[in-house]
């Protein structure tokens, strides 16, 4: 090969790497939402977090049920928001069989942000209980925890949807506000660590 034919190919190479770099640095930050929901009010939950990651600039997100999620898009993700009733004082059977689907060997889960929301029946029914289960089982997976952006929605969003004022309507725009606070916060502080 002559050294004409040599710098042809390192001129080529060297162009391809340039032009391959910018792409590589315009793509954005994915958030996975996602939750199991039995009556619709999970789910609307999940859709009012969607609708505060949508104010953030420069970050992309998924939004479906867990029994659509694919490996790919958990591992692919920067984070993962999750969602489930309150079944027991703890999450849904699905939503653990969930957690427990996801690929441990390696910890490629490590060090993805993590935050959670859940559904309720009525008042000390274990919102917060379910919400600690959640949240050990991402730390177990080496996630980092990102609580919600008031103090009344520390540990993630939380509504109640059966006792008193709150039954027999749809979710009440107060725990809707929290649940769009933890996307807006997840969206912001994913910008700050990951630019």
């Amino acid at each position: 090969m002559t050294r004409y034919k040599i710098g042809r190919v390192f001129l080529f190479v060297g162009l391809i790497l340039i032009w391959s770099h910018p792409i590589q640095a315009q793509s954005q930050p994915t958030i996975l939402i996602t939750y199991h929901s039995l009556s619709g009010k999970t789910k609307a939950m999940a859709e009012s977090v969607a609708k505060g990651l949508a104010e953030v600039q420069g970050v992309e997100y998924i939004l479906k049920p867990i029994v659509e999620v694919t490996e790919d898009e958990i591992l692919l993700s920067s984070a993962i928001i999750l969602g489930s009733p309150v079944y027991n004082a703890n999450m849904t059977p699905e939503v653990q069989f969930f957690i427990n689907s996801w690929p441990f060997e390696g910890r490629p889960m490590k060090n993805k942000l993590g935050a959670v929301f859940v559904t309720g029946g009525g008042f000390s029914i274990g919102e917060e209980a379910t919400m600690f289960a959640m949240i050990r089982s991402m730390m177990i997976h080496g996630m980092i925890i990102v609580g919600g952006d008031e103090l009344e929605a520390a540990f993630g969003a939380s509504a109640i949807t059966g006792e008193g004022d709150f039954e027999g309507i749809e979710v009440q725009e107060i725990f809707l506000r929290k649940a769009e606070g933890l996307g807006k916060r997840m969206g912001k502080l994913l910008l700050k660590i990951n630019p």
